[in-house]
């Protein structure tokens, strides 16, 4: 009998650690990863009084660099993994920045933005749609996009294959330790279905050069 995904991902965490399951190789690369996802940000005009929903936060490895630049109660976090999120709070951030800053958390597997309490500005979806099937990619955006903010604006990073048609990228399973790749075109009817209008869909240097997708209502 196959081990549920939740377990088999506990088990995981449980193994090689919180750090090593979000794809970082050590303590410095986890840290370095978040720098440059706060740089990136920073660039494309992130404020500190924007209101911020990281989709699979996971050991807030994003998170640990916006939290403290970001006004109190403007940082949300998503995770399906309790554990990722405790290490994030135990063991990445400040005792005092959670004090001050007050992040919100939930732990759900299906995108439930039920918690968000305010409009946001920016949803940030690192390293998450690149193992998701299009129907969850599907069910994340439609959720995310009800929490948006009239300027608000999605990124999600992906990984792109050339010539792969719509039928084979449904023919895939969700799973966090696998790598799904879909058709640049195949990727923007996924958006513009979820009635979300493309922005921006290309390469950005990532090292593992996952693409990057910002879009918005």
């Amino acid at each position: 009998m196959a081990i549920p995904i939740q377990e088999e991902y506990s088990e995981t965490i449980q193994r090689n650690g919180a750090i090593q399951f979000i794809g970082s190789n050590n303590r410095d690369q986890f840290d370095e990863m978040g720098q440059e996802h706060y740089d990136f940000l920073i660039e494309k005009g992130l404020q500190s009084n924007n209101v911020f929903l990281d989709v699979g936060c996971g050991a807030i490895r994003t998170g640990q660099h916006i939290i403290p630049f970001l006004n109190p109660n403007n940082y949300f976090g998503i995770d399906r993994m309790p554990e990722l999120i405790e290490f994030g709070l135990n063991e990445v951030l400040d005792k005092e920045v959670i004090f001050h800053k007050g992040p919100k958390f939930s732990v759900n597997n299906n995108f439930d933005c039920s918690f968000v309490d305010k409009p946001i500005d920016i949803v940030w979806c690192q390293s998450l749609m690149s193992h998701l099937t299009e129907k969850d990619i599907k069910l994340c955006l439609n959720n995310v996009k009800e929490t948006l903010a009239p300027r608000g604006k999605i990124y999600f990073t992906y990984f792109q294959k050339g010539g792969m048609s719509r039928e084979d990228s449904r023919n895939q399973q969700t799973h966090s330790k696998k790598d799904l790749q879909y058709n640049q075109k195949v990727m923007d009817q996924i958006v513009n279905e979820c009635g979300l209008q493309t922005e921006f869909n290309g390469r950005i240097g990532h090292p593992r050069g996952q693409w990057m997708y910002i879009c918005k209502v």
